[in-house]
């Protein structure tokens, strides 16, 4: 029953939360949709004073749709907020949105799940070794800088990592990623101003790549 109220309550803000604005879900989903950093940036910067919220905002709602990269996002926060204020704003997002979803899917489906867990061993070991060690786990994962941040959190979620160590973890890990994430949008957008950063940042994401690639190829030889 209580989760039948808890459904019924999520449905309420999100039919709220559209209704409160739809143009501008619309608008902003057909920006983000078209990948155009720049478009985003201009429509972000129309909101004025409100423009922060309206990026969290986004932020969460990106993280539940988890399709969309936060590059775009970050890129236009980067250009509306400047590099410094667009990285916490994004850092900040991004944990907003990832801890709202993880709270929402361990109460949801942890319990769906955990029958499946306990009849199958492997999915025992995995979830044995996420309380142990989730903290490095997801640290890890959460570093990769263009990882899908929706399915880390949703894996997360329904594993047995404490909030603690998914909080801290989520924390600490977004970081570096998010700074990448709002340069690389940044300069993407003024690529002819920035080309020698714009190509730095896109060696050290294939570098990082190439690194977790070498580490797991030489762990299976």
């Amino acid at each position: 029953m209580n989760k039948l109220f808890g459904w019924l309550a999520i449905l309420a803000i999100i039919v709220l939360t559209y209704m409160w604005q739809p143009e501008f879900f619309h608008h902003a989903y057909g920006i983000i949709e078209k990948g155009d950093i720049a478009a985003l940036a201009e429509y972000l910067r129309s909101f004025g004073p409100s423009a922060v919220l309206i990026t969290l905002v986004l932020f969460v709602v990106m993280t539940f749709t988890i399709v969309f990269p936060f590059m775009i996002l970050s890129g236009a926060a980067g250009i509306v907020f400047g590099l410094f204020w667009g990285t916490i704003i994004s850092w900040t997002g991004e944990i907003i949105g990832a801890l709202a979803m993880f709270i929402f899917a361990r109460y949801f489906f942890r319990t769906s799940v955990e029958g499946w867990i306990k009849k199958s061993p492997y999915l025992k070991q995995v979830d044995d070794y996420s309380a142990a060690n989730g903290f490095k786990a997801l640290l890890i994962a959460r570093l990769l800088p263009l990882a899908p941040s929706g399915i880390i959190t949703a894996v997360a979620a329904i594993s047995r990592i404490s909030f603690r160590d998914f909080f801290w973890a989520t924390t600490i890990g977004k970081l570096p990623p998010v700074v990448i994430k709002v340069l690389l949008g940044h300069d993407i957008v003024f690529a002819s101003e920035n080309m020698s950063r714009l190509i730095i940042i896109i060696l050290i994401v294939v570098g990082v790549y190439l690194a977790l690639w070498w580490y797991k190829k030489k762990n299976r030889d």
